[in-house]
C-alpha cells in the first residue's frame, strides 16, 4: 500500500473531526461490538431503530383476538389452552400413575384429532400421560381408548 499523501490525511482528519479513535492496537472483540449497537442505540443514530412499530407497523392487528383463530394448528393458542385445562383438571399428574412413571406431561386426545375435529378443545376429550405411558403409535391408541375412557369418567 502506499504511503497516504498530505491531502489525503487532511481529508481524513476532517471526516474524523470529533470521533474518539477505535481502540488503538488492541483487537475488536464481539463485547466491543455489542457495546458500540448498545450505544448507537441509546443515541438514537441506529438506523436499523427507526422501523415502524405498534399501530404504525403493516402487520399489526388491533384486534388481538383474532389470534386465536388456530384450530387447525396442534401448536397454537387454543391447543396450549386445552392442554393446560385437561392438566390442571387432571392435578397435574399422569392418571395412570405407578411406578413406571417418567418424563414429562402430555396432554393426550383420547379420541384423534384427525377423525374428530369437533371434539379437539373438549376438556373432557384428553388424558394426562406421563411420556412413558403415552402411547406411541396408533395400534396402541386403538386398544387403549377404552381403558382412558373408563379413567376420565371415574374422574368425573
Amino acid at each position: 500500500m502506499p504511503p497516504r499523501s498530505a491531502e489525503h490525511l487532511r481529508k481524513l482528519s476532517i471526516a474524523n473531526k470529533g470521533q474518539i479513535p477505535w481502540i488503538k492496537g488492541r483487537k475488536q472483540t464481539s463485547y466491543h461490538i455489542i457495546k458500540r449497537i448498545q450505544s448507537r442505540i441509546r443515541n438514537g443514530t441506529d438506523s436499523k431503530n427507526t422501523a415502524p412499530r405498534g399501530e404504525k407497523h403493516y402487520l399489526y392487528i388491533k384486534d388481538r383476538t383474532l389470534l386465536k383463530d388456530d384450530s387447525k394448528d396442534r401448536g397454537g393458542q387454543l391447543h396450549r389452552e386445552w392442554s393446560h385445562n385437561v392438566k390442571n383438571r387432571d392435578g397435574w399428574k399422569c392418571r395412570i400413575s405407578n411406578k413406571e412413571c417418567s418424563g414429562r406431561l402430555e396432554a393426550h386426545h383420547i379420541l384423534g384429532w384427525i377423525a374428530h375435529p369437533e371434539l379437539r378443545y373438549e376438556v373432557n376429550n384428553g388424558i394426562t400421560l406421563c411420556h412413558f405411558h403415552h402411547p406411541r403409535k396408533r395400534n396402541d391408541e386403538i386398544r387403549l381408548l377404552t381403558y382412558f375412557s373408563n379413567l376420565i369418567t371415574k374422574a368425573n
